[in-house]
């Protein structure tokens, strides 16, 4: 089957978490499909030094070029989210040139802000990687936001919902990583046909290290720290569950990984004993060399790779219940479960305090992502939802 990929970032370094998604899940499908991105790349990644015939590379638009700007003030006139149009517009000649070249039997957009794409695509096979319910995410930037900006966020969600349901419904099939978002996205549009396939994990990558050293009272959180939910479980995690773990090992220290640390980040550093790292050439020695990773997200959508890589890595895990979206662990067996922070930093100290509990709790955890979250199990999910659209289609497979 020849699959065409359109996305909003390159699968290549420096990693987030939609870049290693869209590699592993790429170079899994190529075992055994023709596969080609199209994809934008970002300022912060490098061009390959010889473009290979599998990837297609556009300079990804300048937020503040007239092109941008003017793209901006037309889905204002249109009432669409203002980035709406930002990056499925300059996507479309490339787009039209790669169906007459390339002729693939299905076209996989990824993420929401491609839905745009759908009008190129009408009347042929196709699925929206949306990942996740793009309003929820827009409610929790509003959450961080402060004057003029929360009354523009809040004002967009509205604007995000209606995208999602004139925009969406144009593929034949819409793949989310939880139940929450498809439930979510349900909401706006019943009619939606969404198939629900969760994130996987490089789980050799993230292996333990059996001879590392491991700290034992140090905490770990990892994340992009610009994005607004890691911000907001940051800053609840070192001014509202650190202390009260203070209060019983005086000596324990969290540490905050992640690149681009936001303001609010940085000034946690000033938390005694919390240190902000900002963005760290290999994560795996700090989840390595961790004795829990706390994860209390209190917003935002979709499954997190970062707990994913924590519990690869063998940590044991202490988190809340929205950290859990698209994992199916119970509370006591793969993790820890909490919500307040006195029961969170409740949780943790039990970590730092009981050798048992963490050993067993961190091989149950990487136990679970690696017969639940393989990348090999992912791909083949997603080769499925392919082949149900084409066959929708009525196309026959191309040899």
């Amino acid at each position: 089957m020849r699959v065409l990929i359109c996305a909003t970032e390159a699968p290549l370094p420096p990693t987030n978490g939609f870049r290693v998604m869209l590699t592993a899940l790429t170079q899994e499908v190529r075992r055994t499909h023709d596969v080609r991105v199209l994809a934008f790349r970002s300022a912060d990644q490098r061009t390959p030094r010889a473009e290979c015939g599998e990837l297609h590379l556009l300079p990804r638009p300048e937020a503040h070029s007239p092109a941008a700007i003017f793209a901006t003030a037309h889905a204002a006139v249109r009432r669409r989210p203002l980035r709406a149009d930002r990056l499925a517009a300059p996507m479309e000649s490339a787009l039209r040139a790669e169906l007459d070249t390339f002729r693939p039997e299905v076209v996989h957009v990824t993420s929401g802000r491609l839905a745009g794409l759908g009008r190129v695509l009408a009347g042929r096979p196709s699925a929206l990687g949306a990942l996740d319910a793009m309003h929820l995410n827009v409610e929790a930037r509003a959450l961080v936001a402060t004057g003029l900006r929360r009354r523009f966020l809040r004002a967009e969600v509205g604007r995000v919902r209606r995208f999602e349901a004139t925009e969406y419904r144009r593929f034949g099939r819409i793949v989310v990583v939880t139940d929450a978002d498809r439930a979510a996205l349900h909401e706006v549009d019943p009619s939606l046909e969404i198939t629900v396939i969760p994130n996987g994990v490089d789980v050799e990558f993230f292996s333990p290290d059996p001879r590392t050293r491991v700290d034992p009272r140090r905490i770990v959180f990892t994340g992009v720290m610009s994005y607004a939910p890691n911000v907001i479980a940051a800053e609840f995690l070192a001014r509202e569950v650190f202390p009260r773990v203070r209060r019983n090992w005086p000596d324990a220290r969290l540490a905050i990984v992640g690149r681009a640390p936001s303001p609010r980040v940085r000034a946690l550093g000033d938390v005694p004993g919390v240190e902000v790292t900002g963005e760290v050439p290999d994560l795996r020695p700090w989840l390595r060399q961790s004795r829990v990773y706390a994860c209390p997200m209190t917003s935002g959508t979709g499954i997190k790779n970062k707990l994913l890589e924590a519990m690869a890595s063998g940590l044991p895990c202490v988190v809340t219940p929205l950290a859990l979206q698209g994992l199916d662990v119970a509370n006591g067996e793969q993790v820890l479960v909490a919500t307040s922070a006195e029961d969170l930093a409740r949780d943790v100290s039990r970590i730092l305090a009981d050798d048992d509990l963490a050993t067993r709790l961190g091989a149950a955890a990487r136990e679970h992502v690696r017969t639940q979250h393989d990348w090999d199990a992912v791909a083949r999910r997603y080769v499925s939802v392919w082949e149900d659209v084409r066959l929708a289609d009525g196309r026959p497979a191309v040899s």
